[in-house]
């Protein structure tokens, strides 16, 4: 993933669109249009108790098991697929503990110059929302 992202989409549109128990209470989390790693991020994972989905609150950065200092999660926010089962800092996590993270959109960066960038919004054609795969 990216490292800028947007969140709008109401919760009780999150919950019907990815199949949450509609009894199940929404977190307190104001709408935003520019997440961060290491800002809270509302996720999706599957609750083997309660055999369904929930959605929480966490952390964005993966501080793998084995860290002695959570500032780590700053450069392990973004896995890329290729490099999931052979890096150790994602190994575990990709076993198991697996997420969906709801978003709007998700930001990638173009240089134009020497020292400026230009931000285009990668969303879905018809503006709804979509999940990204988190770990």
């Amino acid at each position: 993933m990216c490292g800028r992202a947007r969140l709008s989409t109401d919760f009780s549109e999150i919950k019907l669109v990815l199949k949450l128990p509609p009894e199940q209470p929404v977190p307190n989390f104001a709408p935003t249009y520019n997440l961060a790693p290491t800002d809270p991020i509302p996720i999706v994972r599957y609750d083997a108790g309660a055999v369904s989905r929930n959605l929480v609150i966490a952390r964005w950065g993966l501080i793998p098991y084995w860290a002695k200092d959570i500032k780590i999660g700053y450069s392990t926010f973004n896995a890329r697929c290729e490099d999931l089962e052979q890096k150790p800092a994602f190994r575990e996590a990709f076993k198991r503990r697996r997420c969906l993270i709801p978003l709007d959109n998700f930001y990638e960066w173009k240089k134009l110059g020497s020292k400026e960038k230009q931000p285009y919004a990668i969303a879905l054609k018809d503006g709804g929302l979509m999940a990204m795969a988190g770990l």
